[in-house]
This record gives structure tokens, sequence and C-alpha cells, in this order.
């Protein structure tokens, strides 16, 4: 017991807090990002509301897509880094960078073609598919920011080196709101452009953010800016294996998460348009909730890193569990507090254009209570396990609980039983129970404690059953 108390010595709080709360408040940042076109568009109705909701659902799948590819920044990095193995940070994110180009490149051009196609695989509504092809058309180009920011983020988060791009987030998320609203309402003379206006105030604060975020970089770290010697690496079948032997999983870890999101959306899209609406507003403000969490992912993926690049193992495992507990248990407290403020809540959705307030609120309760289970699974799986490469289990573990448990009743419970909004989404929360139950026995087993950097080549990340 001594030893687990020294474990989360003065070291531990003060690395937990300088990682957790700026990545935190950066994924806040960007959660608003999208909150703030949704709010503003409440005013122009639920198609509106849906359009707009949906076409962030769709450029988060990519975003995932993105995450998944950096995510071998995050892992490989943080040993790098607590090895004190510079050329290997600069390699895998020049590697990041091209991968992220090379998949995103192809969903941007079905995005700028085929926008309406796009949208009315969720719903086929006349008014909601002009509003939406207009938004994806115009926000799908933003995605080339996401994958040259992305893996940025992820390689000074490997340093430790959180902060900078929080601030720079808060700055995208100032403009975005000033840009909305002038373009949305065609304040002090600018036109009034509506949902497309969103789409253009997203797409110019997100180009705004990848500027100030590079030049900042470029001036206070340049150090992790690829050189000749990373340029020639590329070259090394090796360098490649090690790297795709991480990203590539993840993308299709990832990938197949983000399309098993957008199945709910198509599920609920078919209970109605003012389901789809509520959803469209609530899946940001989840997301938000979350996003105040994700600092701890973030957090045990790098501290753990640094631990296992130097193969301090025992620290490793008793450092894994604090962060989990801490994180469990803040998630718990913020979900009492919502539970508090739904009389306002409810308040606040009677003004805006939802026409069901009270399904709105019960749906926010739903919400709230999944909020514990959804922390455990996300700091226990991207945090902990993917710190260790272990994503074999990740990707059998959430893809196995979505598709099989998840998914499936959701579609009983909407297409058989015709049960209401909160009912079906308080049955998908089984998808969460299945998970933790996987993760807390993948985590005891101790197998994801592995050191990436100095395993063979082939071995480099954990095949363990």
């Amino acid at each position: 017991m001594h030893a687990w108390i020294q474990a989360a010595d003065r070291s531990f709080w003060q690395k937990t807090w300088q990682l957790a709360i700026p990545v935190s408040l950066q994924c806040l940042m960007f959660s608003v990002l999208g909150l703030v076109d949704i709010f503003m568009v409440t005013e122009l109705g639920e198609s509106a509301v849906a359009a707009v909701g949906i076409g962030n659902r769709i450029i988060f799948f990519n975003l995932l897509l993105v995450v998944g590819i950096a995510s071998a920044v995050g892992v490989l990095a943080s040993q790098y880094f607590g090895a004190q193995r510079m050329d290997g940070v600069r390699r895998v994110l020049l590697q990041s960078w091209l991968l992220a180009i090379l998949f995103t490149l192809p969903f941007i051009l079905i995005y700028c073609f085929y926008p309406r196609e796009v949208m009315a695989i969720v719903n086929d509504t006349p008014e909601y598919l002009t509003l939406g092809q207009s938004y994806l058309l115009i926000t799908g180009v933003s995605l080339v920011t996401t994958a040259l920011v992305v893996p940025l983020e992820g390689a000074l988060r490997a340093i430790g080196q959180a902060r900078m791009p929080t601030w720079v987030s808060l700055i995208a998320v100032i403009l975005n709101a000033i840009l909305n609203a002038l373009l949305i309402f065609g304040l002090f003379g600018f036109p009034e452009m509506g949902v497309t206006g969103a789409a253009i105030g997203t797409l110019l604060s997100r180009i705004a953010q990848t500027i100030l975020l590079f030049a900042i970089s470029w001036r206070r770290y340049r150090f992790l800016f690829p050189d000749i010697e990373a340029i020639r690496a590329l070259y090394e079948k090796r360098h490649w294996h090690k790297y795709i032997g991480i990203a590539l999983p993840m993308v299709f870890h990832d990938a197949g998460w983000a399309i098993g999101v957008l199945v709910y959306n198509v599920i609920v899209g078919q209970m109605g348009m003012s389901e789809l609406a509520i959803m469209s507003l609530l899946s940001p403000i989840e997301g938000l909730l979350i996003s105040a969490f994700i600092g701890f992912s973030v957090a045990a993926s790098t501290m753990l890193g640094h631990e296992l690049g130097v193969k301090n193992y025992l620290r490793a495992w008793q450092i894994a569990w604090w962060l989990i507990v801490v994180s469990v248990v803040l998630a718990i407290v913020t979900t009492f507090l919502v539970y508090l403020c739904l009389p306002w809540i409810g308040e606040a959705f009677a003004l805006s254009s939802i026409q069901d307030a009270p399904l709105a609120v019960s749906v926010t309760l739903v919400l709230a209570l999944g909020l514990p289970l959804k922390v455990f699974n996300m700091v226990g799986i991207s945090g902990v396990l993917r710190s260790g490469g272990d994503i074999r289990w990740m990707i059998i573990i959430d893809l196995m609980a979505q598709w099989l448990v998840g998914i499936p009743l959701a579609c009983v419970a909407v297409f058989v039983f015709h049960w209401a909004l909160p009912a079906v989404l308080l049955i998908i929360l089984c998808e969460e129970l299945v998970k933790i139950g996987l993760t807390q026995y993948r985590i005891r087993s101790r197998k994801w404690l592995n050191n990436l950097i100095d395993e063979p080549e082939g071995m480099t990340i954990s095949m363990a059953s």
C-alpha cells in the first residue's frame, strides 16, 4: 500500500495537471468550435441544427482518422523523448504528416463533389440536404488544416509542451465565434449567409489556428521539425515498419469506431427530425463534457510512454490506476453537477428552436449518467493500453462492444420496440459496461507494459493474447 501511495508523489501530480489541464482545455476549445456553429444556427430551425450537427459528425469521423495516424506520434515520440532520442521524435512527426495528408485528400474530394449524397445517408429531408451540402462542402476543405495540426500537437504533447496549443485553440474559438456572428446573421454590413456563413467562419478560424500554431512552434520548438536526417530516414524500411505497426491498426480502430458513431446517427435519424435535431444539439455538448477528460487520457499516454521508454514498468502500472481513479471520480462529480443544473438546462431548451424541450432534458440526463463509464474506458483504452502499443486489444474492446453489443441493441430498440430516444440511449450504454469489463481485465494482465523503441523489428506492437 505504501508503494501505491508513494507513486502519487509530487512529480506525478505536477505532470498530471501540466498535461491533463492544458490538453483538456484544448479539446474543450475544439468541441466549442463545433458547438458555436450549432448554437448560433438554432435560430434558423431544426433542419439547420440537424445539418450542422451531422456535418460536424462527418468531419469528426475524419478527425479520428487523422488522430489514429498521429497516434504513433503520441506512442512512439513519448518513448523516444523519455529515452532522449529526438531524432526519433522528428522522424515520426514527418511520417504522421505524410500519412495524414495521404488519407485526408480522398475525403476532401468526396465532400467537394458529392456533399449532398453524403448528407443523404442520414436523412433525406430536402431542406436539411440543401443546408447540409453547403456546410459539408466548405468545412470539408478545412480537413487540410486538421492533417497538419493534429500531428504537430501530438509531438508537442509528447515532449510535455501542452499549454501553447491550448492558447492557440482559444484564439481560434474566439475568432470562430466572431466570424459566425458576422456571417450567419449579417452583422455590421456583412452578408447574411446562415448555415453557409457558419461553415465559412469555421474554415477561416481553422486556417488561422494552423498558421499561428506553426509560426509559434517554429520559433520556440524548431528542434521538433524534420531535418535532412529525418527525410533520409524515410527511405529505411525498418522505420516505416515500426511506425505503420502502430499507425495503421490505430487508423482501423479509430475509423471503425467513428463509422459506428455515424451508424448511431443514422439510426436516430430514422426516428424523426426532432430526435435528430436533439442529438445534433446534445452530441457536441456531450463531446464538450468528455473533452474535459481527454486530458487525462493524453496525460496517461504521455506519462506512461515516458516511463515505458526507460523501462520503469512498476511505476507505469501504478500511475495507470491512479489516473483512471482520479478521472472517474471527477466524472462522477460532473454528472452530479449536471443533475443539479437540469432545471436551468430545461429553461435553455425551452428558449431554443427544439420543439420537445422535456425530451431534450431527459436525453441530457442519460448522457450525463454515461459520462463516468465513458471516461473509464477512454482513459483505460486510449490512455493506458495505447501507451504500450496494445493495439490488438484496443480494437477488440472498442469495436466488439460497439458493433456486437451497442449497435444491435440500438437497432432492436428503434426498429422492433420503437422506444423513445432516452430509452434507446440508455440501452446503448450496455456497450460501455462491456468495455469496462474487458478494459480492466487487460490492464490487470500487465501485458500492455511494453517498451516499443527497443523492440526487435516486427514486434513493435503488443501481440500478446
